[in-house]
């Protein structure tokens, strides 16, 4: 179909709010984020700023900028980053192997994807640690610490 402005621009490569919502949203690692809710548009400057994620029943949503989107297809939006909220429910284990804890909630640097500390739900404690993002090597299926489980 040959869409076409006032102004005779042609429109038939643009995607439409109704092409995005309920797409998959899939992060830099092909990981599954969840389904577009919502489409964000700053209402003075008329242009696109992110969108909104839903990520499931009993699961809280949230938004994505658009510096964070690599690309969008027709089937999904594909993004630049893997998401900080992931990691709420992985073990940790410190520097040696030993199992911390279980990831309870993150604290994240004002409205970035920039992880400020974990909290880990520890039994070798016995109660919620705080863990600051300076003391993690690595994220993928688990998170692996830099440090011993004594210096925490």
């Amino acid at each position: 179909m040959n869409r076409k402005t006032i102004s005779g621009r042609d429109l038939s490569k643009t995607i439409t709010s109704e092409d995005l919502l309920g797409k998959e949203v899939i992060d830099s690692d092909s990981s599954f984020i969840g389904v577009i809710e919502k489409v964000l548009i700053d209402p003075k400057k008329l242009q696109f700023v992110g969108i909104s994620i839903d990520k499931g029943f009993l699961r809280k949503g949230f938004t994505i900028g658009k510096g964070y989107i690599d690309k969008i297809t027709t089937h999904a939006v594909f993004l630049k980053i893997k998401v900080s909220y992931d990691v709420k429910g992985k073990i940790v284990f410190d520097n040696e192997g030993f199992i911390v804890g279980r990831v309870t909630a993150i604290e994240l640097y004002r409205n970035k994807n920039k992880i400020v500390n974990i909290f880990v739900r520890s039994s070798l404690f016995g109660k919620e640690i705080m863990i600051p993002a300076f003391c993690i090597e690595t994220i993928g299926e688990n998170v692996m610490l830099k440090v011993n489980r004594l210096e925490l």
